[in-house]
């Protein structure tokens, strides 16, 4: 009895998961409500024995880390673009060569290379920059909009804006010009036109008494 039970038990199992299958039950849920997409097989779907589950669930298949990763990049947030920390007025020992700053060497200085750099001339040292241990996943060190503020944008719209706003006035005031010039020849080819017929008409008339 109890192996025939069993039986039972396992071909009400096996029509239960056809019947999800094509769409006809519906879906086994989670412990958090989530639906299990019944196309997943069976030995992703169950738990190993060291783990309490009641039933069908893929907590297992998920990052326990995640949460931990997720505080401590919150925690770690992105570097102050362009920080500075220390303003030295001379030369230190163990500085780039080029610009004097202690937070990198010579061969990593970015700024333009000095026809004689910091070390000899011991002016125009630059300021340190702000080192920060930023953590990334490997989502984040291949992410190539990590860091971007879109505020940044703003200016470039600023700048479209001001430069659109000169366009429409040039334009304008180059339209109210070709319109006074084309009136006044207008009026000038008028004027024109008007004495010459007034010339026209009075030598008529003088041949007229003649």
């Amino acid at each position: 009895m109890a192996s025939s039970s069993k039986r039972d038990e396992y071909r009400r199992a096996m029509e239960l998961e056809e019947a999800r299958k094509a769409g006809m039950a519906p879906a086994a849920v989670d412990e958090d409500g989530k639906e299990i997409n019944p196309h997943i097989p069976q030995f992703m779907t169950s738990a190993p024995w060291y783990m309490t589950s009641d039933g069908p669930t893929l907590k297992h298949q998920r990052n326990w880390n995640q949460e931990k990763q997720d505080k401590e990049r919150k925690a770690s947030g992105w570097y102050d673009r362009g920080a500075k920390t220390f303003q030295a007025t001379k030369y230190r020992k163990g500085a780039c060569q080029n610009c004097g700053a202690m937070t990198h060497k010579t061969r990593d200085c970015v700024e333009r290379p000095r026809a004689k750099g910091a070390r000899w001339t011991n002016k125009n040292i630059a300021a340190d920059e702000k080192v920060q241990n930023v953590k990334l996943g490997f989502e984040g060190k291949r992410d190539r909009w990590n860091g971007y503020d879109s505020r940044d944008y703003a200016k470039v719209q600023q700048r479209f804006e001001k430069i659109e706003g000169l366009k429409q006035e040039q334009a304008k005031k180059k339209e109210l010009e070709e319109r006074f010039s084309k009136k006044a020849s207008d009026e000038a080819a008028a004027a024109d036109k008007g004495g010459h017929g007034g010339a026209a008409a009075s030598a008529a008339g003088e041949d007229g008494d003649k």
